[in-house]
């Protein structure tokens, strides 16, 4: 399992998609070489709810991650930590663990939805390593750029990126091919080859 962080969100306003990005906490031990990020995209409502919690913001009445982690505390519950352990085509699946008295849960859940409840709670969010060799794509940040320019830089670069410009899970003919995926079929409509998440 890989430790990874937010790298960014870019919430989409319809028809435009939103995604999430996430990269290993550690970066290579050889400055030059790129860095895997695993771009996911989701629906609007995901990424502004996890935007909403980066953001420390809060509403009125509770939203639906909310109320998730409302339940799982008041049942006694906590969440441990998150991890997207398999994609398969173009579906990403997680892993929500959460640990209650001594008894250990994990719980299916769309990546988008664990993030939610992961960054209300500062757990630990991990991906599978065979997950993040064959979903990531590798970025290499600007060494003579300022912070703000290589944000905008690599947001310009994760705009840009649309999952049917890379090859299906398993097919890797180079590491530019590697793959950026959706989390499920509502993030750019119906697809015939995208298995549903049960949602």
């Amino acid at each position: 399992m890989v430790p990874v962080k937010i790298e960014t969100l870019v919430v989409g306003v319809l028809p435009a998609p939103s995604v999430i990005v996430l990269r290993p906490l550690e970066d290579p031990i050889d400055p030059r070489e790129p860095i895997s990020v695993l771009p996911i995209w989701i629906s609007a409502n995901e990424a502004a709810s996890i935007g909403m919690a980066i953001e420390g913001a809060s509403h009125p009445r509770p939203i639906t991650h909310d109320l998730c982690v409302s339940l799982i505390e008041h049942l006694g519950a906590r969440i441990e930590s998150i991890v997207i352990d398999d994609v398969k085509r173009t579906t990403f699946y997680a892993k929500i663990n959460l640990v209650q008295g001594d008894k250990r849960i994990a719980v299916d859940s769309r990546p988008s939805d664990a993030v939610g409840l992961a960054v209300r709670r500062d757990v630990p969010i991990f991906v599978d390593d065979e997950v993040l060799e064959v979903a990531s794509l590798p970025y290499l940040f600007a060494e003579d750029l300022d912070p703000d320019a290589e944000i905008e830089e690599f947001h310009r670069f994760i705009e840009s990126v649309t999952p049917d410009d890379f090859k299906e899970a398993g097919d890797k003919p180079d590491i530019l091919a590697n793959g950026a995926f959706n989390e499920d079929r509502d993030a750019r409509g119906p697809s015939p080859d995208s298995p549903s998440q049960g949602d």
